[in-house]
């Protein structure tokens, strides 16, 4: 999961952001121990939607083509990321900024931990600009 958000970041981000993000010092980020059935349910679904954008954007971009072409080619997919992204944080405002850190059970039953770094997301989200 870590892999797939990190290869979301390096294709849907900027020159601008890569550049920026390179150059800066980065600042711990709070962290958020997600714990209410609810919170996680909604979690989960913007990580279900990054994974499921970032499969496809990787994809496309393995195949040849440019990430400017790729991160766009699938605006379905970005519009779930964005509403699932927007209704997390509309539930939890002060969550914007912050790294979630969540448990959950997968489909074989085993439980899983997992991390969703809000503040990369919300920048990913800021500048990828789709006609």
């Amino acid at each position: 999961m870590f892999r797939m958000t990190m290869i979301c970041f390096a294709v849907l981000c900027g020159s601008s952001l890569c550049n920026f993000a390179a150059q800066s010092t980065p600042k711990p980020l709070s962290t958020i121990d997600v714990t209410a059935p609810n919170d996680i349910a909604r979690v989960n679904a913007v990580n279900n939607a990054l994974s499921v954008l970032s499969g496809k954007v990787s994809a496309c971009v393995n195949a040849g083509r440019k990430p400017t072409i790729c991160q766009c080619s699938y605006p379905q997919e970005l519009l779930k990321l964005r509403q699932t992204y927007a209704s997390l944080i509309a539930q939890h405002p002060g969550w914007k900024d912050k790294l979630l850190a969540y448990r959950r059970v997968n489909k074989e039953g085993r439980s899983v931990s997992g991390t969703l770094v809000m503040q990369n997301l919300r920048r990913q989200l800021e500048i990828l600009k789709c006609a």
